[in-house]
C-alpha cells in the first residue's frame, strides 16, 4: 500500500499511514523496516522541512484614520478553509499619524494614533462556499508613541518632518477650505466600527495555487462622527490568488472594486467609488518560519488637492509568520508609506490564528 503525504491547508502537515497487517514471524527475522515506520519518518522529514509554502497576505492595509472607515477589504483568502471547518484570527494594528499640509486656500492636519482592533471569523459551508465576518474595534486618540518614534529616527538619522514641530501625543484631525473649519476631531474615541461581511467562492485551487472570488458589505455599525464607521453601506468585489513559485517561495495578490456608499464624512467630497489591491511574496526561511513583503495601494476616498487627506496610497509591509505544531499561527510585522502623508508613518502589525 502506497504512502501519501498531504498538505491540504496552511499550516498542516497529515500523514496517511497504511493499515497494519499480519506479517509472519519467519518475515520479522529479515529486519526490513515496516511501512509504517517509513510513513512516520518521512512525515518527520515533511513537519521538519515542508515542501510547499502555504503562505497568505498579513491581514494590514492602509490605516490612513480617514480612510479606515470605509470598506475597503483587509487581504481575504484565496484558499478556502476544508469543508465543514474554519478559522479565526484577532489581529491589531497600532498606527501613529502626523502630517500637515497646505494646499492653496486649503489645510490639513492629521496628527492621532488610531488601534484597530479585529476579531475574524471564517468558515466553509462546503468545498465552493464560505463565509467571513470581523468584528472591528478602534481607538482613535493622540496616543503615546509620538516620542519613540521620534528617537528611532533620531537614532538611524532620519528627518522628523512636521513631527517637531506638533506637540507630542495630540490628536487633532482637521481639515479647513478657507474660513471654513470642514472637518475638526480633537476628542479620543472608542468603540465597535463598521462591521464587514463576506462570501467567497473557490474558483480553483490545485497544490500549487488557489483562486477565489469574494463579495463584501460593510455594514455602518460604527459612530461617523468619531471616525468609527462610514456612516453609508459599502459593497466591493474582489479576487485574490496565490501561486507557488519555487519550494521554498510563493507570490499572492488581491484586486478589489469597492463601491462607497454616501456616508457622512465630508460627504460633499466623497468618492462614490475606489479601487485597492495588494501583491506579494513569501518565502520559507525556516521550518516553520515564513517571511512576507508585500505592497498595498487603494485609489483616493475624498477628491481633495491634499495627498493626505484624499487617502491615495501606498503601503509596503513586512514581516513573519510562525506556526506551531498544534495549529497556531502567529504574524508580526510593520508598514511603512511609500506614499508620503497618505498612510500612517508607522504602523505595527500582530495576529494569532487558529483553525476550528
Amino acid at each position: 500500500m502506497p504512502v501519501s503525504l498531504q498538505s491540504p491547508r496552511l499550516g498542516d502537515h497529515q500523514c496517511l499511514y497504511p493499515e497494519r497487517k499480519h506479517v509472519p514471524a519467519s518475515h520479522n527475522l529479515r529486519m526490513r523496516p515496516s511501512s509504517g515506520g517509513v510513513a512516520a519518518a518521512l512525515c518527520s522529514l515533511a513537519v521538519m522541512f515542508p515542501a510547499v509554502v502555504k503562505a497568505e497576505p498579513l491581514l494590514t492595509r492602509n490605516q490612513n484614520p480617514l480612510v479606515l472607515p470605509y470598506g475597503l477589504p483587509n487581504p481575504l483568502p484565496a484558499r478556502l478553509p476544508t469543508a465543514d471547518s474554519g478559522r479565526a484570527t484577532l489581529d491589531i494594528n497600532w498606527s501613529n499619524s502626523a502630517d500637515d499640509d497646505i494646499s492653496g486656500s486649503n489645510s490639513f492636519t492629521v496628527d492621532a494614533e488610531t488601534q484597530d482592533v479585529r476579531l475574524r471569523l471564517e468558515y466553509a459551508f462546503n468545498s465552493d462556499w464560505a463565509g467571513l465576518m470581523e468584528i472591528p474595534w478602534r481607538h482613535l486618540s493622540g496616543g503615546t508613541l509620538d516620542g519613540a518614534i521620534e528617537n528611532w529616527h533620531d537614532l538611524f538619522g532620519l528627518p522628523n518632518g512636521v513631527r517637531d514641530r506638533m506637540p507630542k501625543d495630540r490628536l487633532l484631525i482637521e481639515y479647513q477650505q478657507g474660513d471654513a473649519i470642514e472637518l475638526q476631531i480633537d476628542d479620543s474615541a472608542s468603540g465597535i466600527a463598521d462591521v464587514p461581511v463576506g462570501l467567497g467562492y473557490q474558483l480553483k485551487t490545485t497544490d500549487r495555487g488557489a483562486l477565489s472570488a469574494w463579495l463584501t458589505v460593510d455594514i455602518p455599525v460604527g459612530s461617523s462622527s468619531d471616525l468609527l464607521g462610514s456612516g453609508a453601506v459599502d459593497v466591493a468585489l474582489s479576487m485574490a490568488g496565490q501561486t507557488q513559485l519555487a519550494e521554498h517561495w510563493q507570490v499572492f495578490g488581491q484586486v478589489d472594486a469597492v463601491w462607497l456608499g454616501q456616508g457622512d464624512i465630508l460627504p460633499r467630497y466623497q468618492e462614490s467609488f475606489a479601487m485597492a489591491g495588494l501583491a506579494g511574496v513569501s518565502w520559507n526561511a525556516w521550518r516553520r518560519l515564513d517571511l512576507t513583503v508585500q505592497f498595498y495601494a487603494n485609489s483616493r476616498i475624498f477628491d481633495t488637492s491634499i495627498n493626505g487627506l484624499s487617502g491615495d496610497a501606498v503601503v509596503l509591509s513586512y514581516g513573519g509568520t510562525w506556526r506551531t505544531r498544534g495549529g497556531w499561527r502567529f504574524d508580526f510585522g510593520m508598514n511603512e508609506d511609500i506614499e508620503v502623508g497618505a498612510s500612517p508613518d508607522a504602523t505595527f502589525y500582530f495576529a494569532v490564528q487558529h483553525g476550528f
